[in-house]
């Protein structure tokens, strides 16, 4: 983890039955951060906030966006994400304009 990623630790999960960008039904439980490929203890995973995204597995849908880099997440008091149409660093995302408030809050 890094200072970017520790900031999202810890943060309200946005889980529902709808899609937390699109609003068409959830099929995933997103990690905001990833857990990577060695996964994490019990105890951060229990840290690591969900959000409720649209898709089949990782490939496809909202969860798919996310997990080609294209849709990030943000805290900012309350989740926004932006959707970008190449895929970026989460870094360079954060600088980026056009965030938007998850529907759900």
């Amino acid at each position: 983890m890094d200072r970017l990623t520790d900031e999202l630790m810890g943060r309200p999960s946005l889980v529902g039955e709808r899609c937390a960008v699109c609003g068409r039904p959830a099929t995933n439980a997103h990690h905001v951060v990833m857990k990577g490929a060695g996964g994490v203890s019990r105890e951060t995973d229990a840290r690591i906030p969900r959000i409720s995204l649209c898709g089949m597995g990782n490939c496809s849908g909202c969860h798919g966006l996310a997990h080609s880099r294209r849709l990030h997440f943000r805290w900012r008091g309350r989740w926004e994400w932006l959707y970008t149409p190449e895929p970026v660093k989460y870094q360079e995302a954060l600088v980026m304009e056009g965030w938007r408030k998850s529907w759900m809050e």
